[in-house]
C-alpha cells in the first residue's frame, strides 16, 4: 500500500507519515517492479510560499530514505516550480519520479511535460475517458483515482470498476485511495476515500474491498496514516494472500482455528465458505445457537452429519438454524462486511 503526504500537514506529521512508511508499509510502486518507495504528494501550493519549505521535507526524505513522490500538479503549479534556477532538475532533486496531470492539460501538454521532466505521468483515473487515453498511446500513464473530501461526493463501486478497465485493458496501472485512521485532512476531515461508502469505515476493510473490486489496483493512504494492526494485517496480505480474520466469541473447542491459518475451499458455494482439513476436528463444548445461521457466523457440522463432523462454515449468507450444526463464533463486527469480499480458495488466518 503507498501513502500520501500534503503541504498543509505540519512538519511533523509530514516526517511521521514517511516513518510509518518506512516502518511497515511493503515496497510497492505504480508500475508493480516493488524496487521504490512511493508517496503521493501534492504541489497546489503556489499562493502559500511553502514550496521551498515542503520541497526541503521532500529532498530530506528522499536523500536520506530513498523515498521517492508522486506529485499531483496543475499548469499553473507547475509552471511555478520549474521556474526557478533549477528548472525542470527542481523535481528530480526532490526524489519526484511521476507526476500527476489533472484538469488543464490536454494530451499533447502531457507529452511535452513527460519529455522535458523525465518523469512518469498519471492522468485522473476517475475522470478520464477512454478515447482521451487513445491519445495518449504509446506513452507510460498510471490512472489515478481522485479522493472526494466532500460528504456524498465519492464514487460508487460500479464506476470505479469502470474507469478502472479503461486503465488495466490497456495495460496501465491504476491506484485508489482509501481513508486514514488518524487524524483526518483538512478542509472538512471527514475522510478522503475514492468510495464514498467506505468514508466511515476502517481501512482493513476498505482496503480488502478496493482489492475484490479491482484487483489488479494499488491502493493507498489518502490520509497518511492507518492503525498500526490494519498496516501489519495489509502488509501481510500483500506478501502472502493472507486475511485476517478478528474472530469473537469463540467456543473453547475451537481455539484450534487459532493455531495456523486455514485455506477456504475452492469450491463457490452459496451459503458458506468451508474451511479446509477441519472435517473431524471439533466438538463444541457448548450449544449456543443465535437466531439464525448469520453471515459471519462460524458454524461447525455435528454428528448428524456423519463424515461431516467437524467441518468448520463461514457463513456467507443468513440462513435458517439448523439441526446438525452449532455455532462456534464470530466475526467481530467491524470487520464482518470482509465476508463479502473472501473468495474460495483464499487463506484466511483468524486472530482473537
Amino acid at each position: 500500500m503507498l501513502f500520501s503526504i500534503y503541504p498543509t500537514d505540519a512538519a511533523e506529521t509530514r516526517r511521521a507519515v514517511i516513518d510509518q512508511v518506512l516502518a511497515t508499509a511493503p515496497r510497492a510502486t505504480p508500475t508493480g517492479s516493488g524496487d521504490e518507495r512511493m508517496l503521493f504528494t501534492s504541489l497546489h501550493m503556489v499562493d502559500t510560499g511553502e514550496l521551498a519549505a515542503f520541497g526541503d521535507v521532500l529532498r530530506a526524505a528522499h536523500d536520506d530514505d530513498g523515498v521517492t513522490f508522486c506529485a499531483d500538479v496543475s499548469p499553473v503549479a507547475l509552471e511555478h516550480v520549474v521556474a526557478g534556477d533549477e528548472g525542470w532538475g527542481w523535481l528530480a532533486r526532490r526524489g519526484i519520479t511521476m507526476l500527476r496531470l489533472d484538469y488543464g492539460f490536454d494530451a499533447d501538454e502531457i507529452r511535452r511535460v513527460a519529455a522535458a521532466s523525465g518523469c512518469r505521468i498519471a492522468v485522473n483515473a476517475s475522470t478520464v475517458d477512454a478515447g482521451f487515453l487513445d491519445e495518449l498511446a504509446g506513452l507510460p500513464v498510471a490512472g489515478w483515482h481522485n479522493f472526494y473530501p466532500r460528504p456524498e461526493t465519492g464514487l460508487t463501486p460500479s464506476f470505479l470498476v469502470a474507469q478502472s478497465r479503461l486503465f488495466l485493458d490497456r495495460g496501465m496501472p491504476v491506484l485508489a485511495f482509501i481513508p486514514g485512521e488518524g487524524e483526518l485532512r483538512a478542509p472538512l476531515h471527514l475522510g478522503l476515500p475514492t468510495l464514498e461508502e467506505q468514508r466511515h469505515r476502517n481501512a482493513w476493510r476498505s482496503y480488502l474491498q478496493l482489492r475484490r473490486l479491482v484487483p489488479e489496483a494499488i491502493v493507498v493512504c489518502a490520509e497518511g496514516a492507518v492503525a498500526d494492526d490494519h498496516a501489519a494485517w495489509i502488509a501481510e496480505f500483500e506478501a502472502t494472500g493472507t486475511v485476517t480474520l478478528p474472530v469473537v466469541g469463540l467456543d473453547a473447542a475451537a481455539s484450534v482455528l487459532l493455531e495456523r491459518p486455514w485455506r477456504l475451499r475452492v469450491e463457490d458455494a452459496a451459503a458458506s465458505f468451508r474451511l479446509d482439513e477441519t472435517r473431524g476436528g471439533i466438538r463444541p463444548s457448548r450449544i449456543r445457537n443465535a437466531d439464525a445461521r448469520e453471515c459471519g457466523s462460524l458454524q461447525v457440522d455435528l454428528d448428524a452429519y456423519g463424515r461431516y463432523r467437524g467441518e468448520v462454515h463461514l457463513m456467507r449468507v443468513d440462513r435458517p438454524l439448523d439441526a446438525g450444526q452449532a455455532r462456534i463464533g464470530e466475526v467481530a463486527a467491524p470487520y464482518r462486511g470482509i465476508v463479502d469480499d473472501l473468495r474460495p480458495g483464499q487463506t484466511v488466518r483468524l486472530i482473537p
